[in-house]
């Protein structure tokens, strides 16, 4: 594994948290206690997700490039 697949690796698995912590702010509201403005809470996981996603796919546009080329014999 090479620094790019570790890196998406780790950007993959932290977006997964944000986007359950989300799924939990959505459906369960009550049970987030310390949280006392879920509105702010729900924007703020949006934009984590959105910047990890944004990191995932410019990591797997360069991965792609990097592929070596396919020639036709």
């Amino acid at each position: 594994m090479n620094y790019l697949q570790a890196i998406l690796t780790k950007l993959t698995g932290q977006r997964d948290i944000e986007l359950q912590d989300l799924i939990v702010y959505l459906n369960n509201p009550v049970g987030v206690g310390e949280h006392s403005n879920i509105g702010e809470e729900v924007e703020i996981k949006i934009s984590n997700i959105e910047a990890l996603e944004s990191k995932i796919e410019t990591i797997n546009k360069i991965l792609k490039q990097l592929e070596p080329k396919k020639t036709d014999q």
